[in-house]
């Protein structure tokens, strides 16, 4: 299995959610730059890429999370 960093997934996908909505969150408020988000948001930004990465790679959820089948 390749490893993938949860925080560069996350970076990554923040990134691009700010190019989908021209740099704006569902207030139209800019949102920060990733350094300024705070931990508790990158934490859910990381545990959100790693649940996205687990089921692409198609590995078990963690143990206490969901798993949605779509």
């Amino acid at each position: 299995m390749a490893r993938h960093d949860p925080t560069e997934l996350a970076r990554t996908a923040f990134a691009a959610y700010g190019r989908a909505t021209g740099g704006q969150n569902v207030r139209g408020e800019s949102i920060p730059a990733w350094e300024d988000l705070g931990p508790a948001v990158q934490t859910a930004w990381e545990v959100a890429a790693e649940a996205v990465a687990r089921r692409v790679l198609g590995l078990q959820a963690r143990p206490g999370e969901k798993e949605t089948r779509g």
